[in-house]
């Protein structure tokens, strides 16, 4: 453990903490994690954790919420990245197959996570609301379909994509750019033919 008289900025320690936090939390579960295991991953004392953190689900809960920023900001980049159709759901396949891989422990945290606490459930219903709109409105913007069809498009689109990560998840001979270029075409083959033109 390190010297727990090496002080840090406030903001700086409760971005350490959260960083050392989310991994324990991606390793070893809600549940079977401590402020105990936290702390001494950490380097800090326990009083130290406390200082930022009421609970272990209240840092849980500031984990959900910077994971879920990222990703909300990451998918959002790729929509308003182009004004090309096809190349906004190749740039969203891409995106969210980076962030599953890039930022696994975040991933984790967000959607495979054994925490079933209400408040952290809203939180993660919040996060997928908020990713459907935004796809939501990218299909909208292309397309004659009312709130209800472009509803049920993007949920099939997301859960295309869910089952890819499993693929990912299981199978590591998986290429990434492979299935970003597979998604895009199988997707785009359906979309386009609701393109307003």
């Amino acid at each position: 453990m390190s010297s727990p008289q090496q002080r840090l900025p406030r903001e700086q320690r409760r971005d350490q903490l959260v960083g050392v936090a989310r991994s324990v939390f991606a390793t070893r579960g809600y549940r079977t994690t401590s402020m105990d295991m936290i702390a001494e991953a950490a380097g800090v004392s326990k009083p130290v954790l406390y200082q930022h953190f009421a609970s272990k689900h209240d840092l849980y809960l500031a984990l959900i919420d910077a994971s879920a920023s990222h990703l909300d900001s990451a998918v959002e980049t790729a929509l308003n990245s182009t004004d090309d159709p096809r190349e906004k759901v190749r740039s969203t396949f891409r995106s969210y197959f980076d962030f599953v891989v890039s930022h696994r422990e975040e991933f984790v945290i967000l959607f495979n996570s054994d925490v079933y606490e209400p408040a952290a459930q809203q939180r993660l219903r919040t996060l997928r609301n908020r990713s459907a709109s935004h796809i939501v409105n990218a299909l909208q913007s292309f397309t004659d379909l009312d709130d209800s069809q472009a509803g049920l498009l993007c949920r099939t689109l997301i859960g295309t994509a869910e089952v890819v990560v499993k693929q990912l998840e299981s199978a590591t001979e998986v290429d990434i750019d492979a299935a970003v270029s597979l998604l895009t075409q199988m997707s785009w083959g359906g979309l386009q033919s609701f393109t307003t033109k």
